[in-house]
Order: C-alpha cells, then structure tokens, then sequence
C-alpha cells in the first residue's frame, strides 16, 4: 500500500514537472522482480505490464475552455454588452441617416417652394412691392430648411464615425 502511494505521488510529480514540455510520455511498466517503474524511455522488451501516458499541455483555446465557468460568464456577458452598444450605435446611425435624408428633402421643397412664391409674386415690380415681406419669409423657411438640413448631415455623420469605432460597418449618410 505504502508503495502504490509513493508511485502515485511520483507519478504526479513527475506530471506536473514535465507540464513546460509540450507532450510529455509516460511509460509504466514492471520488471521480473515485480518492482514498478515510471520512466520517460521505453521498457525493455521483457516487462510484464506495460502502459503509456502522454501528456500534451492545452492549447489555448482548450485552455480557454478550461477557465472558471464564472469567468467565462462574465466574459460572455462583456461580450454580449459589446454587441448590444454595436447594434444600438448602428441604429442610432441609421436613423440619424433617414432623419438627415428627410430633412434635405424638405429643405430642397422649400427653396423650391420659395423660387416659385417669388415667380409667382414677384414678376413686376409693383407686385414685388407689394409681396415682398412674404417673399422674404418664404426665402428665410428656405434657409432655415437647409440649416437644419445641414444640422441633421452633420449628426449623422457623427454617429455613423461613432458606429464604425464601436466596431459596426455603418454606412457614411448620403443626403
């Protein structure tokens, strides 16, 4: 009993001293006087018992597999985390990217709307005159529409830059 402990404690050590190798073999085997040996070199030809442990050290990713299970949710959990900001920033691009291409659509209504208000009115000059505050007014809607045009570009275009550092392929707004 005392031996089969001393060899299982040998055996152990000598596992955990050859862990820096990349695979380690083991061969077990016992002679003719009944005496067990553990060794790294064959057994002779002659050997009554003879059995081979290879040891191979984990590769990484076994040894990632090998991790605390409560590391690996956490990790899981960061990495879900990760995804959702990704999704969430990609959203907020594309909608900022819609917001942006109706709002030039609405800026190119309402210079156009200004022009014909002014051809419209302003085709003489006693008419001009006569409309010119209106026309003023609708010209100045138009220049509001392609400031807040512009305004939505701009943000879009920032969330889109933050959409792609957050690791999504978003797509640069074109109004």
């Amino acid at each position: 009993m005392k031996s089969i402990v001393w060899t299982a404690a040998l055996v152990l050590s000598i596992m955990a001293a050859s862990a820096a190798h990349a695979q380690t073999t083991l061969h077990t085997w016992m002679d003719a006087k009944g005496r067990l040996h553990i060794t790294d070199t064959p057994p002779p030809p002659d050997a009554k018992i003879k059995e081979v442990v290879r040891h191979t050290e984990p590769t990484p990713a076994e040894a990632g597999q090998l991790q605390d299970p409560q590391q690996q949710r956490v990790e899981a959990r960061r990495d879900e985390q990760r995804q959702n900001e990704m999704e969430e920033a990609l959203r907020r691009a594309r909608e900022a990217d819609d917001q942006a291409r109706a709002a030039v659509q609405r800026a190119e209504e309402q210079t156009q709307q200004a022009i014909d208000y002014r051809k419209r009115f302003g085709n003489t000059t006693s008419r001009r005159q006569d409309f010119k505050y209106k026309i003023r007014a609708e010209e100045e809607k138009a220049i509001q529409a392609q400031a807040e045009a512009q305004r939505a570009v701009e943000r879009a275009q920032a969330l889109s830059e933050e959409a792609r550092t957050a690791g999504g392929p978003a797509t640069p707004p074109t109004p």
